[in-house]
């Protein structure tokens, strides 16, 4: 009875701490409005972050999320990794410069009503810390801010954040220039524009799929350390061809991206795209077994060419040619979003078979 006693006081001890502790974070015991921290804004351990949300005013809205070290937009696409680790960076720097003066508030309030860029910053947290041991760790909101317009000498920005009336202005230390761009609303300012990164040390497979002239299509598998095997159309070996260009030609695989992400293009026209002026897939498997299709097509000069398509006009004639720079495609069969692409980048992925054969 003694001991269930002692365990009790224990007890409502812990909590009672805790209690005090939850309190002092939230700044109940110290008023809103004290004065705040330099890094007020900021979130410091940025690796246990695990989604950002961002929005405007108008609903535009983009939620970044982090899965197996992976991070992805809209909880789909994979990010740009560079301009995520901007955002880090920025989301653990952000410091607090200065206040806004009281006969500015109102000014800066009805001002960032309008303009500012929601902020919602999860991670995985605990409720409290106790002899510096987290307890009840999930996933949290640790931080709600709204990030607004630069400052008339674009050095900074006015910001507000959750749990402190006064609006702010906070910056980057080292860094020249206001934050707003960093916290992109845009979903397609997020997206990784890499289409291949797998270098040729670790490609098993390659096939190239050519619908224009099919005698032309060709595959290559790996067979050791830097030997590859090539076929022709009829996965027929191909004895004797010029080893150097098809290992230029798969060294390049360590870096293809796209020009353009496509996600406003009218069904009807994508639809006719996709059906008509397909010319050539190329589908790449790793040493993982993981594989990356890009399915390409012809992008018709003018651009309503496709219309022709729809009426039931599908050869292409010399009045109507294709344009020689660029091309859309698919990756991974995502035929809702295509991307442009630019020929002179892809100039040695798109040779024929006949340009690795050593008679050529």
């Amino acid at each position: 009875m003694k001991k269930n006693r002692i365990y009790l006081i224990i007890i409502a001890i812990l909590l009672v701490i805790s209690l005090i502790l939850i309190l002092f974070k939230t700044g109940a015991l110290h008023g809103r409005n004290s004065s705040p921290k330099s890094d007020l804004f900021a979130v410091k351990d940025t690796a246990n972050i695990t989604k950002v949300f961002i929005a405007n005013m108008a609903g535009d809205k983009v939620l970044l999320t982090r899965r197996d070290g992976v991070w992805y937009v809209q909880d789909s696409i994979r990010a740009m990794p560079e301009k995520v680790e901007e955002l880090l960076s920025t989301i653990r720097n952000v410091t607090l410069q200065q206040t806004v003066a009281k006969t500015a508030q109102s000014n800066i309030n009805k001002m960032m009503s309008v303009n500012a860029v929601k902020v919602e910053i999860y991670q995985n947290a605990p409720k409290f810390t106790l002899f510096k041991h987290g307890f009840f760790t999930k996933e949290r909101l640790v931080k709600t801010y709204y990030m607004g317009p630069a400052t008339m000498d674009n050095m900074a920005n006015f910001a507000i954040i959750e749990g402190f009336d006064e609006p702010c202005i906070v910056h980057n230390p080292g860094f020249k220039g206001f934050l707003t761009p960093t916290y992109s609303f845009k979903p397609v300012d997020w997206y990784n524009c890499d289409l291949f990164s797998t270098k040729i040390t670790r490609i098993k497979k390659l096939d190239v799929q050519d619908f224009d002239n099919p005698e032309n299509s060709f595959s290559v598998e790996k067979v050791g350390p830097r030997f590859f095997a090539l076929y022709d159309a009829q996965h027929q070996l191909v004895a004797d061809y010029d080893t150097v260009r098809l290992l230029d030609m798969l060294a390049e695989y360590r870096d293809k991206n796209y020009e353009l992400f496509i996600d406003n293009m009218a069904a009807e026209k994508r639809d006719s795209i996709i059906r008509f002026y397909h010319f050539k897939t190329i589908t790449l498997e790793d040493v993982d077994g993981q594989k990356t299709m890009l399915e390409m097509y012809r992008k018709m000069t003018p651009d309503n060419f496709y219309l022709d398509a729809i009426v039931g006009k599908e050869d292409e004639s010399e009045n109507e040619p294709y344009n020689r720079d660029k091309f859309y495609a698919a990756l991974n069969g995502d035929y809702h979003n295509l991307v442009q692409c630019q020929y002179y980048h892809f100039d040695r992925q798109l040779q024929p078979l006949s340009y690795f054969l050593k008679h050529q």
